[in-house]
């Protein structure tokens, strides 16, 4: 029997119905329903029946027209109800977040924080969402959801490019497919904290106060202020990586680094004892830090301060921007540039002493 409108209404369970428009379009009747199905080949040849819905609840209109629309696509090559097989197989974001840790944070020492980030900011708000069906406006409401933390919402949009970077390297995304890229990121101001002169003078006060109670962080923290290193660069430092005056680092933020180390870095690490690998035999000086920095008048001064601090006096003493980045070991220029305004004022104060000094010169002249 055709399948027409009129003979929908005495087709009997077992029974079925063949479209004459639609090639493939056929109606079976159940026990206890009536279902449009879709019979056709793919052009590798698979046979493939979908369902298509329930009658009456899609109409014979509604079949032909669905029924058109998947020939439609077989015709161009495709595989309609494999993509719909492998859309619903796709793993979500929270399944994507699991094998970024296992394939790619697995190696790196912030690894920890990834997942911290996932599990507090990305997962919460993205988790649900297949990693193929993500795009601009999902991250955009992510993004903003956290405008109340700008920088936080930066670094975690930061932190699902890169996610998402991957996806399409895993073949999960389509190329080019980012939806992170048309994100405008919040502007942040660059946090320019030194320590002043008066400031380092209560510190040296609080480091002579603790070096007997606490000798390894101490030489710590004058390591950071005399070396211009990382703190994880400084906890990680083996006894092995040191020959001479300089500390070979096989790894580090950038990669492997050099780190030349003056007289005075050498005097504090020659006090120091072997008594394990690493050089001060401490992570993180961070507890008797709080103290000093509390007694010095400077509780907001960080230990990565320190590192700016170095900047600043290299500055001062004459040496380029790309000499500053080349110590500090900044694989971008862009960097390093955040310490322009240092030069700037560097210069001012030199060409107005030289004017103080001709000035002299052009008044005793007189």
């Amino acid at each position: 029997m055709e399948l027409t409108n009129s003979n929908i209404k005495h087709l009997k369970p077992g029974e079925s119905l063949r479209d004459k428009r639609v090639t493939g379009l056929q109606l079976r009747a159940f026990e206890n329903r009536k279902s449009f199905y879709l019979y056709f080949r793919t052009k590798a040849g698979k046979e493939r029946r979908p369902k298509l819905g329930d009658f009456p609840t899609i109409k014979l209109a509604d079949a032909r027209s669905i029924a058109q629309d998947i020939l439609f696509q077989v015709a161009q090559g495709r595989d309609p109800q494999k993509e719909r097989q492998t859309a619903k197989n796709a793993p979500t974001v929270a399944e994507l977040c699991d094998l970024y840790i296992s394939e790619h944070s697995i190696n790196k020492k912030s690894g920890w924080m990834d997942r911290m980030n996932f599990d507090n900011h990305i997962i919460p708000m993205l988790g649900k969402l297949k990693t193929h069906e993500v795009d601009v406006d999902d991250m955009e409401r992510f993004h903003k959801s956290l405008s109340h933390i700008k920088p936080t919402a930066n670094r975690m949009l930061a932190l699902c490019s890169h996610m998402f970077n991957l996806a399409e390297k895993w073949k999960l995304r389509e190329r080019h497919s980012n939806p992170c890229y048309l994100v405008t990121r919040y502007p942040e101001a660059m946090r320019k904290r030194y320590m002043t002169p008066e400031e380092a003078t209560g510190i040296a006060m609080g480091l002579n106060k603790y070096k007997d109670s606490n000798p390894a962080s101490v030489a710590f923290i004058y390591l950071l202020i005399l070396s211009g290193a990382r703190k994880a660069e400084i906890g990680n430092a083996k006894w092995d990586w040191l020959e001479g005056n300089k500390l070979h680092l096989p790894d580090s933020k950038t990669g492997a680094k050099l780190v030349h180390l003056p007289e005075q870095a050498l005097e504090v690490i020659h006090t120091l004892p072997r008594y394990c690998d690493t050089i001060t035999g401490i992570k993180d000086p961070t507890r008797i830090w709080r103290k000093i920095r509390l007694e010095a008048g400077c509780p907001d001064l960080r230990l990565h301060d320190l590192r700016h601090s170095f900047a600043s006096a290299g500055i001062s003493a004459g040496l380029s921007l790309t000499q500053i980045g080349e110590l500090l070991g900044h694989a971008d220029t862009r960097t390093t540039s955040r310490y322009a305004h240092l030069m700037d004022e560097t210069a001012t104060l030199a060409v107005n002493q030289t004017a103080d000094i001709l000035e002299k010169l052009l008044t005793n002249s007189h």
